[in-house]
């Protein structure tokens, strides 16, 4: 049921097409211009769909999710999903380890050791891989954590560049959502730059 709340939420948020194109601006400032035809654009729009809802504010300083539970019954049957996507945890992930049906991940900007519960295939993922992804409760098997729908991967030959401009920020009190900013714009100019190696482009960055 997480899944057909999570679409609902789409449903009802995304009717303002002026709105929409104007959070979009907004997102794509903060992590870089994805044009329709580039190879990230998908997971880019799962990123800002996510971003849209659960970070965003209105004018009430309202996110969407936290508007939808204002607005509905104590007692619907969606509220322990709506408040499940509202504690939602977005960072930078390091793969410690599979398995037998997920993945064990450490967090490297905020610490933590986490199990996820993951039923999708990941090919090519490998151990000691970092990305961006968002942790979410399932209300429906408690304590179980799962992925939202973007995650993001970073360069392998970047992980110790990524790691630095982790430090940098925590030197630095930098918020969170900066820093996933800037690491995504990165891992954009990777695509942009290709003569450039990657651990180059995201050490120009750090420190």
């Amino acid at each position: 049921m997480l899944w057909s709340v999570f679409d609902e939420l789409v449903q009802s948020t995304t009717s303002d097409a002026a709105l929409l194109v104007e959070a979009r601006r907004t997102f794509s400032t903060l992590t870089g211009q994805v044009e329709p035809d580039h190879e990230l654009y998908a997971e880019r729009s799962d990123a800002f769909v996510e971003w849209f809802l659960f970070e965003q504010r209105d004018h009430e300083g309202l996110t969407r999710v936290e508007r939808q539970l204002r607005e509905i019954p104590l007692f619907d049957p969606k509220r322990p999903h709506l408040l499940a996507l509202r504690s939602s945890h977005r960072s930078l992930f390091q793969v410690v380890r599979f398995l037998p049906q997920g993945l064990l991940l450490d967090d490297l900007i905020g610490g933590g050791r986490f199990a996820i519960d993951e039923r999708r295939r990941l090919p090519g993922v490998t151990t000691d891989d970092l990305f961006e992804a968002r942790l979410i409760p399932d209300p429906e098997r408690k304590p179980s954590l799962c992925f939202g729908r973007a995650l993001l991967f970073h360069p392998r030959e970047a992980a110790d560049a990524v790691r630095e401009q982790v430090r940098s920020a925590r030197h630095k009190s930098e918020p969170r959502t900066e820093l996933l900013s800037r690491l995504l714009r990165l891992r954009l100019r990777c695509f942009a730059y290709r003569h450039v190696s990657a651990a180059r482009i995201y050490a120009q960055s750090a420190g």
